[in-house]
């Protein structure tokens, strides 16, 4: 198809080749993907056009018409999401290119292969939290093993981060230039490692609530910043991406992370705040969501705990 260029069959190359849409992962893209993946080839080389950035995620306008009309047919477009990222990562060789804005969906991709390289000019986030979602495509396996409970940070908050501090967090292997040429990076120097120690002593909870008042009571600016940033998160969502965050610590391994989310994707397609989100951030573009919740406070625990079993 013309939006993912894909070429080889024992070593494949695929190129997400959607650059006005910053290569956003339609369900027909990630189907395609997923006829490359399943012959199990011996290596996989993976990147995406356009100077904007590799990817900008899942294709989130899709999937909220998809639940507008069937709840249960986003989950299942979900799960076939889940099902290429399960394949990419029985891939024993293979890189991933990543330049500019990287997020979502295509981490799901590019950080289940064996080696992850990143440009210096990389925007790497798992945005969720903004549109009523949580940082699923296994993401919450790699952002558990992160130092310092920095992946509860970047999960909760949805920041963005930049090469160096990508490398601090073990989400990429190297740093390179535009020509593919290494970058000298020290990245115990980067603003996530500086900013490390009130983030260690502020997410060291399971409780999302106790995380903001701590956030808040911080003497560092960036920290009560954060407070402030993450009151307009999702609340549903934040507290759901402590949660598999705390979970995924504790995993056996992808797979089992994987089945949780697919089990979390089910209940939030069934949820408001999903639609609410995309509404409000790229239809309406009002940026004024109206959650189902007032604050991460309101959340019920019960709630929470409930989202992992959509049964």
């Amino acid at each position: 198809m013309d939006e993912v260029k894909i070429s080889g069959t024992d070593d494949v190359t695929i190129i997400l080749d959607r650059p006005r849409a910053i290569n956003s992962l339609s369900g027909e893209m990630l189907g395609a993907i997923g006829e490359a993946v399943k012959g199990s080839p011996r290596s996989i080389d993976l990147s995406g056009a356009g100077e904007r950035g590799y990817c900008s995620g899942a294709d989130i306008r899709e999937l909220r018409s998809l639940v507008l009309k069937d709840p249960e047919a986003a989950g299942d477009w979900l799960d076939g999401e889940y099902d290429v990222d399960a394949a990419i990562a029985e891939v024993h060789s293979g890189t991933a290119h990543l330049h500019g804005i990287s997020m979502g969906g295509g981490l799901g991709l590019a950080l289940r292969l064996k080696r992850v390289e990143a440009r210096d000019d990389l925007v790497l986030a798992m945005p969720e939290t903004g549109i009523g979602l949580w940082p699923d495509v296994g993401a919450c396996f790699e952002l558990s093993r992160a130092p310092r409970l920095v992946g509860r940070h970047i999960a909760m908050t949805g920041a963005f981060i930049d090469a160096a501090s990508a490398l601090w967090a073990g989400l990429v292997d190297e740093v390179v230039d535009a020509d593919g040429e290494p970058v000298d990076v020290d990245p115990v120097a980067c603003q996530l490692a500086r900013d490390a120690v009130w983030i260690q002593e502020c997410y060291d909870t399971d409780d999302p609530v106790e995380v903001c008042r701590r956030l808040a009571d911080r003497p560092e600016p960036a920290a009560r910043k954060t407070a402030e940033h993450i009151a307009t998160r999702c609340p549903l969502s934040v507290a759901v991406a402590l949660a598999a965050v705390v979970r995924a610590e504790s995993a056996s391994g992808l797979g089992e992370v994987l089945e949780t989310d697919r089990a979390l994707g089910r209940s939030f397609m069934r949820n408001s705040d999903f639609c609410e989100g995309v509404r409000a951030q790229l239809v309406d573009k009002d940026r004024n969501p109206h959650w189902s919740h007032e604050s991460v406070a309101d959340v019920p625990a019960r709630q929470v705990e409930g989202m992992f079993d959509p049964s």
